[in-house]
């Protein structure tokens, strides 16, 4: 028992790592406590998950599941939608907390570290794309970028694509870079990125028309993303092509600045 407090007293005290501009949960959602759940663990069970058992003997243990409430669905009392069928939110995680799939399995809560920084500067003039979804693409005309891994720059011809989707305030955003190192010779990255713009309609029709995107203050709108890079260079490949990061991005005068942060 002395090893799973021990297991348990580490896994709470998890440094929590917020990409830069990350709204904080509500605090009705980090101090609402969740019920507590009860199971049977043996020696041949628990080892590897929550550490090995002092003896072999079948024991009742209580999991702690409070850690979890951050990632279920919040929905504040009095804002936007309302819970379901008109729960409250400790109800509504008492219900997810019955149903949620093998509780008795425990993962690394996974961290957030700094990698790199690209920043592009996009043509002036996007091209419109005619379809069901109003969709403009703007070029990329040069950039650079640093991290972890190396530096170098942002060859032209990758592009940033926008589109409006749905009836929310909402833009879909996904891009394609190619990055290219300072090495002798030089490798070939190519990243992607998928995410969101939100804030008011006529602030996001307006970043996405690089004419007045570097005049618009960054507080008036989130740009969040998740971003993948590839390369068939076996001196970066090991590094890049498994890796997964989530980052945010800013306009600032003529560039698109992207922080991204690998998921360890």
């Amino acid at each position: 028992m002395a090893a799973r407090a021990a297991v348990a007293a580490a896994a709470t005290s998890l440094p929590s790592t917020s990409v830069q501009g990350h709204h904080p949960q509500p605090p009705s959602a980090a101090t609402t406590t969740p019920p507590t759940l009860t199971r049977q663990t043996t020696a041949e069970s628990a080892d590897g998950v929550w550490g090995a058992a002092d003896d072999g003997a079948e024991k009742s243990e209580q999991l702690d599941m409070s850690h979890l409430l951050p990632a279920l669905p919040f929905r504040g009392e009095g804002e936007g939608e309302p819970c379901p069928l008109g729960k409250s939110v400790d109800e509504t995680c008492r219900r997810a907390l019955d149903h949620f799939p093998c509780p008795n399995v425990a993962f690394p809560t996974p961290t957030l570290e700094f990698d790199f920084r690209v920043a592009v500067a996009l043509k002036n003039e996007p091209s419109q794309v005619q379809g069901r979804a109003h969709k403009e693409i703007t070029a990329v005309s040069s950039g650079s970028w640093s991290g972890s891994f190396g530096h170098g720059k942002v060859m032209a011809g990758g592009y940033d694509l926008g589109q409006a989707r749905g009836f929310r305030p909402i833009r879909i955003v996904e891009g394609a870079f190619i990055m290219q190192t300072t090495d002798e010779p030089p490798a070939t990255l190519e990243m992607r990125t998928r995410g969101s713009l939100s804030g008011p309609c006529d602030i996001l029709d307006a970043l996405l028309s690089t004419r007045s995107a570097n005049t618009i203050d960054p507080r008036k709108y989130g740009f969040r993303m998740f971003l993948t890079i590839k390369t068939a260079d076996k001196r970066y490949a090991e590094i890049v092509n498994c890796g997964l990061w989530v980052a945010s991005g800013v306009w600032k005068a003529e560039e698109l600045i992207i922080d991204a942060y690998r998921v360890a």
